[in-house]
């Protein structure tokens, strides 16, 4: 019997925010187990896993019948990998010596060793984890069986997309999950439904039972367990946000502020459904487009008519409205998809990710595409915007412009037409590039903050531990600090600089950010109308004048001085009733 109920009858757990929201339900541990191996032969052992691979990939080939329009890229990657050969082989070659789940787990933790310390690498390696989970499900033929009304928090190590889509017809209200990969596929899809998610909690069944009452706090990671009376008064689940649409024409869109200040907001996209709500007024368009999803999906880099479909796809749902596109930045052409060769070798392509100054070619092919895109979209008059990540130096900056403009002068000397207008800009991710701030800017178009990087490398910490990550803090004066460096030398050349980490997704964060001057904010979907309403209640002035006092060397006030930003500026947001949620 588990005495740990009778020791305290609430439980609380730390973890990592993976998408912010409150939400109030019961427990539902999902860990696929299956029926004991031991007395099966290796051939039938291996001819069991390939057939439950076989369920799985006729699983996810029904999915996609389903999902054509929403969520139909990620299936392909989930389907893509359960038939990769390298990873049955490797599966395989451990079942001679241990039971399918051993040998399962096996093969998990060698990947897990070669991928480590690196974000992208990392939510690579949790497809894998999916994937394998997926075939332990269909190994035992678990039946998923859960009460239609009853709200429940699902509890996993890991979610993937096609099992993520097991639960729609459930009222599925959060995730707990061990994993704690940002940019994983389940992640990607528990946002776009904005579902709160808690990540990073290690040994789920050991301190959650099936059935618990769970109160988790997607804003701050951290879960209730059996939570008390007076902790569940502390939070007001059932509050929906107040949602008034801009109508101001004079300003095409922008979000105003009590004050009359106008915001603009763009959205942060990984799927098509993600698009959707560029319909409305508000946004004025994508402010970051990831272009990764095709490139896992293949061995080989995809060639330039599949890239010229994917992204004419993405401008004709704009429309009128700006695309920008983050150049692809993962090692090489070693995509995820080709599990062959060494983990050394991959470890190190994870390390080493800035292939575009390599390999010319390959960012070439993509440019091409990009630029021939917007040509024979529906839109061909709208600028075509381009980002490149993780630059760490002007001089890099300006060898990717000589490669943009490489391929527009090979257009043109095909006789192909071109974009009217191309801009370039680049992510501020990289804390070398403060050190040239000046020479950096003067050879953009546009610049783009990424936070969640800028963050994790500003104070030498990995922000997917979550021991760790909760030691420093967004608002931290020093962090505000050099943003507000970046903003102001942005401003003062006429750069457009925006911000589009998961920090401008946070109302209270994003308050703080208008306080130091930025006006264009790139956020989640699922964040938009909480971020509209804390707009519309704000007055800007007296947010300006708390972070000026805040960042300033000298407090107004003695009692001001023992509070931290975060304080400040949630004190100010209650004198004033903005809305934060």
């Amino acid at each position: 019997m588990n005495s740990r109920a009778f020791v305290h009858p609430q439980l609380t757990i730390e973890g990592i925010s993976l998408n912010m929201g409150i939400a109030h339900g019961y427990s539902f541990i999902y860990d696929p187990d299956y029926k004991d191996d031991r007395d099966l032969t290796v051939i039938q052992k291996q001819a069991r896993f390939l057939n439950a691979v076989k369920k799985a990939v006729e699983l996810c080939s029904e999915n996609s019948q389903i999902q054509k329009e929403q969520n139909w890229e990620l299936i392909q990657v989930q389907k893509t990998l359960l038939q990769d050969p390298s990873w049955q082989q490797r599966v395989i070659d451990e079942i001679n010596d241990n039971s399918i789940s051993d040998a399962l787990e096996k093969v998990l933790k060698k990947l897990d060793l070669a991928f480590a310390g690196d974000d992208f690498w990392h939510a690579r390696f949790q497809e894998v984890r999916g994937i394998t989970q997926l075939v332990r499900q269909c190994l035992g033929e678990t039946k998923l069986d859960f009460d239609k009304n009853k709200p429940f928090v699902l509890c996993a190590k890991t979610i993937s997309p096609i099992e993520m889509m097991q639960f729609d017809n459930a009222n599925l209200v959060a995730l707990v999950v061990e994993d704690n990969s940002f940019l994983s596929h389940g992640m990607i899809i528990a946002r776009s439904r904005g579902v709160p998610v808690v990540g990073g909690v290690i040994d789920i069944r050991g301190i959650i039972n099936d059935n618990d009452e769970l109160l988790v706090d997607g804003d701050l990671g951290r879960i209730y367990v059996r939570p008390l009376s007076n902790t569940i008064a502390n939070y007001d689940t059932s509050k929906k946000p107040k949602f008034t649409k801009p109508t101001d024409i004079n300003n095409k869109g922008a979000v105003i502020s009590r004050d009359g200040i106008p915001v603009n907001l763009l959205i942060n996209a990984n799927l098509n459904e993600d698009l959707d709500c560029l319909d409305r007024s508000s946004i004025k368009g994508v402010g970051l487009y990831r272009t990764e999803i095709p490139f896992m999906m293949s061995e080989k880099w995809p060639d330039v008519d599949t890239q010229i479909q994917l992204y004419m796809q993405i401008m004709n749902k704009a429309k009128e409205k700006s695309v920008v596109f983050r150049a692809m930045d993962i090692g090489g052409d070693k995509t995820f998809q080709s599990l062959q060769g060494s983990f050394k070798e991959k470890k190190q392509a994870a390390k080493y990710s800035r292939f575009t100054l390599e390999r010319h070619s390959l960012i070439r092919l993509q440019l091409r595409a990009m630029i021939r895109a917007r040509i024979n979209s529906d839109y061909p008059n709208v600028p075509l915007h381009i980002m490149f990540p993780m630059v760490s130096e002007a001089e890099e900056i300006r060898f990717l412009k000589a490669l943009v403009e490489k391929e527009i002068t090979r257009e043109k000397k095909l006789g192909h037409q071109i974009p009217k207008s191309v801009l370039v800009g680049a992510m501020v991710e990289v804390p070398s590039v403060l050190f040239q701030l000046n020479r950096f800017l003067d050879l953009v178009d546009f610049i783009s903050i990424g936070s969640n990087d800028l963050f994790q490398f500003f104070f030498a910490i990995d922000r997917m531990d979550a021991v760790m990550s909760r030691r420093y803090d967004f608002l931290s004066r020093a962090f505000m600090q050099m943003l507000k460096n970046i903003i102001d030398s942005a401003n003062s050349k006429g750069v457009s600089v925006s911000l589009c980490g998961e920090m401008a997704s946070r109302p209270l964060e994003a308050m703080a950010l208008l306080g130091i001057g930025l006006r264009h904010l790139s956020i989640n979907p699922n964040s938009v109308e909480k971020i509209e309403n804390m707009i519309q209640s704000l007055d800007v002035w007296s947010i300006q004048d708390c972070m000026n006092d805040c960042l300033s060397d000298r407090p107004f006030a003695y009692r001001a001085a023992h509070l931290s930003i975060r304080e400040r500026v949630l004190e100010l947001a209650q004198i004033q009733s903005t809305q934060l949620s």
